[in-house]
């Protein structure tokens, strides 16, 4: 398993085409370090690790989902190093269950910001949908599974495929490897050569132009919703 402070090897963004580029800049992630603990940051791309997180974000809630579909809520503590800034769980856990986290930014730009935040584990890159990760709770979810040749994503919102969103895919040096398009079922997939060993990162956006309200006694004219997920790659 890659360290929290160990720089990882490959991000994969996946881009609705409405989410608006101001909303692009940081993100939560949620990995599990070399020793086993969760580790929750706040950061542009997952060697990003040093950016103090948000009073919002702070308050996030981080549940761990076994292979049986149980939910555990995990104790994480706040961590400031020179390498990390960020929370992390007091226990080790499970290489192979799922970690799970959903939190309200606030209102940004008039659109208010949610944040989904999934670590898939080991055991479920074979899964065939989001609800056998425990995933599928979260409005937008996505699912990795491996296929013949690399990894075949799927993205859901609301329980339905999450279509024509742009996927680009970036590694640590910061140059694109591979872009896609997910069809009508949610899916883009990218082949091994494009996916390198290690640590693995997705970003997906979806804005819903037509939600009004407010949140915090701030009004909003649109709801902004991005998921952020890991997984490992280790096969060859």
């Amino acid at each position: 398993m890659m360290s929290a402070h160990k720089i990882v090897p490959c991000a994969l963004l996946l881009v609705a085409a409405l989410v608006p580029q101001t909303a692009f800049a940081h993100f939560p992630w949620l990995i599990v370090s070399e020793d086993g603990k969760a580790v929750y940051f706040f950061g542009e791309g997952l060697t990003d690790r040093t950016y103090h997180l948000p009073e919002s974000v702070a308050e996030a809630q981080v549940q761990q989902i076994s292979t049986d579909g149980k939910a555990t809520a995990l104790k994480l503590e706040p961590v400031e190093t020179d390498d990390l800034v960020g929370k992390i769980s007091h226990d080790a856990v499970s290489k192979d269950a799922t970690l799970t986290s959903t939190v309200i930014y606030g209102v940004h730009h008039n659109s208010k910001l949610t944040y989904y935040t999934i670590h898939q584990g080991n055991a479920k890159i074979a899964a065939a949908d989001a609800s056998k990760t425990g995933a599928d709770k979260l409005p937008l979810n996505a699912v990795v599974s491996k296929s013949e040749d690399g990894v075949t994503v799927r993205v859901m919102w609301k329980d339905q495929p999450l279509a024509d969103a742009k996927v680009r895919l970036y590694c640590e040096d910061g140059h694109e490897e591979g872009s896609a398009t997910t069809d009508a079922n949610g899916l883009v997939s990218f082949t091994n050569k494009e996916v390198e060993d290690g640590l693995n990162g997705i970003v997906v956006g979806h804005t819903v132009q037509d939600e009004k309200g407010t949140h915090n006694g701030t009004a909003f004219s649109s709801a902004s919703h991005y998921l952020t997920l890991t997984f490992e790659r280790d096969w060859e």
